[in-house]
């Protein structure tokens, strides 16, 4: 059926739908706390460890830029039954693996078979309700995902404390096999019509992002340009790049027209949520190593500090609905920065003994200003961009924000990695016979440089503050970012009335 739909048939659409949305929003956050655990089970470093969630990201972006022409040529709801149980199979073959290999490979299947997922998921329930229930429909659909990042911290730490790290993948198969079969009987189908696909543009594109990430994620590794490997990326992403703006600057239908580029407030709101993706997903990576590295929290523990983090989000996202008609989106997007950045700034006073009541603190009030600026952004991005272009400004602004995201998780990593390294080197420095402050020490002390066993646990003290230190680094980072933010957020302009 094509509708109108009764109320009872909506509702039978819609929770199918909400189920299979709310698994793949929750795929990412269970996996950012239970990164730690996987990382030791696999016998991985930090760096690779964050290939588990790059390769997600990344092969979920290139994914959803083909979603429309896949939706339109074979019928949106074969689309969506296959992105449905192209999840729930790949989460059976990511809780089988078993090397760090493996892991990353069934990621960037899972990442690229449940890419539609999300965005024909709002299209479904666009068309299921009827346009003056629409604001209802989009209110429904975004409480769900934010049940991603709410739930998605608690469950996925439990899972892994009381069983192990596969858990999070085993616990999708049943309720994905529920969804399917729900979506199965009740998601209505549309026209199936043909539709041209710019290949050679999404071809080079996709291997411009997947070579950028691959030598992004593997640089540390390699030395960065010291290996071949790396100049051999970082040049196959540059030609890349290069043959995709050509053919797209030559031929008549690109995969994406530069017309959405003239527009000024895109183009201001594709460069913030580009540092949102950047910002916000390397921040969600590195609380959960620090809980559970730097403080020694049990997993759960842990899942459910981080959890706060979604409540601020849910109650932020209800205050910019309140607050967008009595103040302009600039000053709303450049306040929410702020409230971002306050928290960050006050990480950088963290030792490895700060308070759990400081941790809730600064993840409540970080979700907020989280919650705040998401609904502004996009809102504020799409105010004066013609209708036209709204569907290409969507997947590309869709586009952008995990690029920033998958790239600001391979460079906090990078600089977590690297400046352990040398903090540990710097440090060592003045462990040493010779140094008076070992006179000063009680006789017996734990620290005694005369017995293997106290060199042994010196040796954890000095590589335990040196990983302090370089996280203490990485919050720096994230400060300087969400910085550079804010004037940017104060170039939106008004959009001009009746504008289409």
């Amino acid at each position: 059926a094509t509708g109108p739909f009764t109320s009872g048939e909506r509702a039978l659409i819609t929770v199918p739908v909400l189920i299979a949305s709310i698994l793949h929003s929750l795929a990412l956050t269970t996996a950012y706390i239970a990164l730690p655990n996987m990382k030791g089970n696999l016998s991985a470093t930090p760096d690779q460890a964050g290939w588990i969630i790059t390769s997600f990201l990344v092969s979920n972006a290139i994914g959803v830029a083909a979603t429309g022409w896949f939706s339109v040529r074979f019928g949106r709801k074969l689309v969506f039954l296959t992105a449905v149980a192209g999840f729930t199979l790949s989460s059976m073959l990511c809780a089988t693996a078993t090397t760090l290999e493996q892991l990353v490979l069934f990621r960037i299947l899972q990442g690229t078979l449940s890419a539609p997922i999300l965005p024909l998921s709002q299209a479904i329930m666009l068309d299921t309700y009827p346009r003056e229930r629409h604001s209802f429909a989009m209110t429904t659909w975004s409480m769900a995902m934010i049940l991603g990042p709410v739930v998605g911290p608690s469950l996925g730490a439990y899972l892994t404390d009381a069983f192990s790290w596969r858990a999070i993948f085993y616990i999708n198969i049943p309720f994905g096999v529920l969804g399917l079969t729900g979506c199965i009987l009740t998601v209505p189908e549309t026209e199936r019509r043909q539709q041209h696909l710019d290949w050679l543009g999404f071809f080079s594109i996709s291997v411009a992002v997947a070579a950028f990430q691959l030598m992004l994620d593997r640089g540390e590794r390699n030395d960065w340009f010291e290996s071949t490997e790396t100049i051999v990326e970082a040049l196959l992403a540059a030609l890349a790049v290069y043959i995709f703006m050509v053919h797209s600057a030559t031929t008549r239908r690109p995969f994406l027209n530069f017309a959405v580029f003239r527009d000024h407030n895109f183009v201001v709101g594709v460069v913030l949520i580009f540092l949102f993706g950047l910002n916000v997903f390397s921040a969600l990576l590195l609380m959960p190593l620090f809980l559970q590295e730097i403080q020694g929290y049990p997993v759960t523990t842990a899942g459910l500090v981080i959890s706060a983090r979604g409540f601020g989000t849910a109650f932020g996202m209800i205050t910019a609905g309140r607050l967008a008609d009595k103040i302009h989106y600039r000053y709303l997007i450049a306040g929410a920065l702020i409230i971002v950045c306050i928290p960050s700034s006050y990480m950088l006073t963290w030792t490895d003994q700060v308070s759990t009541a400081s941790v809730v603190t600064v993840n409540v009030t970080t979700g907020y200003g989280i919650g705040l600026l998401w609904v502004c952004l996009t809102t504020a991005t799409f105010t004066s961009l013609p209708t036209a272009l709204r569907t290409e400004g969507a997947a590309l602004f869709a586009l952008i924000r995990v690029i920033g995201a998958s790239i600001g998780v391979s460079m906090f990593v990078s600089v977590l990695a690297r400046s352990t390294q040398i903090n540990y080197g710097v440090l060592v420095e003045h462990v040493h016979a010779f140094n008076e402050a070992f006179d000063l020490l009680p006789e017996g002390s734990a620290w005694n440089m005369q017995s293997p066993g106290g060199v042994a646990r010196l040796s954890r003290a000095v590589a335990h503050q040196a990983q302090m230190i370089a996280f203490l680094n990485d919050f720096k980072l994230l400060v300087a970012t969400t910085l550079l933010g804010i004037p940017l957020a104060l170039l939106f302009r008004k959009a001009a009335p009746g504008k289409d």
